[in-house]
């Protein structure tokens, strides 16, 4: 199972949620938790199975939905950027849309993948806020603007990105060179520094 196809899985979730948070005609802001099932790693498959490995610093984030894109036999998630508050709540609603959150990143240091320094990437988070209602996944905490990151990623649609295993391949920047496991129960490494890094890619 890819990352892209993990989102899919709890849609259901998803729209219950929505349908809890719009019960009110003016309820006040909402923060409603989501459930997700990522796929687990350990040191070699989260190395072995990341098309992009990246040190980069967080630009910016946009909140978007994610609608399924039907092309072959199964579904992909396709982003939908640009959308008034309203039309998200449709997407959502009759779209079997999900929560998301386009991050761009500047890329400082390429250890693997097609990015290059001084590029901007899209990467794409589970999560977001749609209307009064903020959907939050624990696995997958939205990165933050200005802080940098080493992450472990794979190729999703459109030239953007996802992190494998939600946030099992997300390490935040401590010092120079120096990253910690944002979520150490989910990731297989809890301290890496740039040798390592280089170390594990060779």
């Amino acid at each position: 199972m890819t990352e892209k196809r993990c989102v899919s899985t709890f849609i259901g979730v998803v729209l219950m949620a929505l349908a809890m948070g719009g019960c009110s005609s003016d309820p006040p802001p909402t923060t409603v938790q989501m459930q997700a099932d990522y796929p687990s790693y350990d040191e070699r498959s989260l190395v072995a199975e990341a098309t992009t490995i990246v040190e980069g610093t967080v630009l910016a984030t946009e909140s978007t939905v994610l609608t399924p894109r039907y092309e072959g036999d199964t579904p992909e998630e396709n982003p939908l950027f640009g959308l008034s508050e309203e039309e998200k709540e449709q997407a959502l609603e009759q779209d079997d849309g999900v929560p998301a959150t386009a991050v761009t990143m500047r890329v400082d240091v390429s250890h693997r993948g097609s990015p290059q320094p001084d590029q901007e990437i899209i990467i794409f988070q589970t999560g977001g806020v749609v209307g009064n209602v903020e959907y939050t996944v624990a696995a997958e905490p939205i990165l933050t603007v200005g802080e940098s990151y080493l992450l472990f990623a794979t190729d999703s649609f459109d030239d953007a990105f996802v992190i494998l295993g939600g946030s099992a391949g997300t390490y935040l920047a401590t010092g120079d060179g120096d990253f910690s496991a944002l979520n150490p129960s989910l990731a297989p490494f809890q301290q890496l520094d740039r040798d390592d890094v280089a170390a594990l890619v060779q």
